[in-house]
């Protein structure tokens, strides 16, 4: 797991993965899976973890991502 959890992060902050994410969340069916995994209480945490997950990659400084885990815990 932890081998997958590393591919993952190399390529969510690649230029190509974050590419390919944004693509995906602003498409019509990105945005409507997220909708819908939100509505959930499973989908609430899964999208939670997937943020926390993907901000550092993406190089989000530790007081941006305080901020925003914050907010994230509060909603979720």
């Amino acid at each position: 797991m932890f081998g997958m959890e590393n591919m993952a992060k190399q390529f969510l902050s690649s230029p190509e993965g974050q590419k390919m994410i944004m693509d995906f969340i602003s498409s019509p069916d990105g945005i409507n899976m997220i909708k819908n995994m939100i509505g959930t209480q499973e989908g609430k945490k899964a999208v939670g973890s997937i943020i926390k997950t993907a901000l550092p990659a993406m190089g989000i400084g530790s007081e941006e991502m305080g901020i925003i885990t914050g907010i994230l815990s509060k909603i979720l």
